[in-house]
């Protein structure tokens, strides 16, 4: 007594479905970075706000685990401190990179947050743009006589 071929092919393609999913683990959990602090945090901070072209000082909620369905690690609010109205922003972080900024939805829970000011970096890593040390640059407009 035989069994019909196609018999054996589902039974076939059983067991193998059931190896596989034994075989298939849960990849090991990634090595999570510690939240953007400090400099690292500002620096972040100042290419946001760049990016979503705000005006005024920059507020900052603070920097907490992004939830399953976001991207990155970290997430973090801004918003300019021109009016209670200004737009907000949620900004994603993996790997201590931005990966994202847009405008909040709902999971973001950015008009639940609050702000507060932060000092942002400029393109020297200096913050809000001053110089320590050096005195501001005065520029003399000069005439040629002719």
């Amino acid at each position: 007594m035989s069994a019909p071929p196609i018999l054996i092919t589902l039974v076939c393609l059983t067991a193998t479905g059931c190896v596989a999913f034994s075989a298939n683990e849960p990849p090991p959990p990634r090595a999570e970075l510690p939240p953007p602090e400090g400099k690292k945090l500002a620096e972040l901070v100042g290419a946001a706000f760049k990016t979503a072209k705000l005006s005024g000082t920059a507020e900052v909620s603070p920097v907490h685990p992004a939830h399953d369905g976001q991207w990155g690690d970290w997430m973090f609010c801004i918003k300019s401190n021109n009016s209670d109205q200004s737009p907000k922003y949620a900004v994603l972080i993996g790997d201590n990179a931005i990966l994202e900024v847009r405008s909040f939805v709902l999971i973001d829970g950015c008009d639940k947050e609050t702000y507060h000011p932060i000092e942002i970096a400029d393109q020297q890593g200096d913050l809000n743009g001053s110089h320590a040390g050096a005195p501001p640059s005065r520029h003399r407009h000069q005439t040629r006589a002719p």
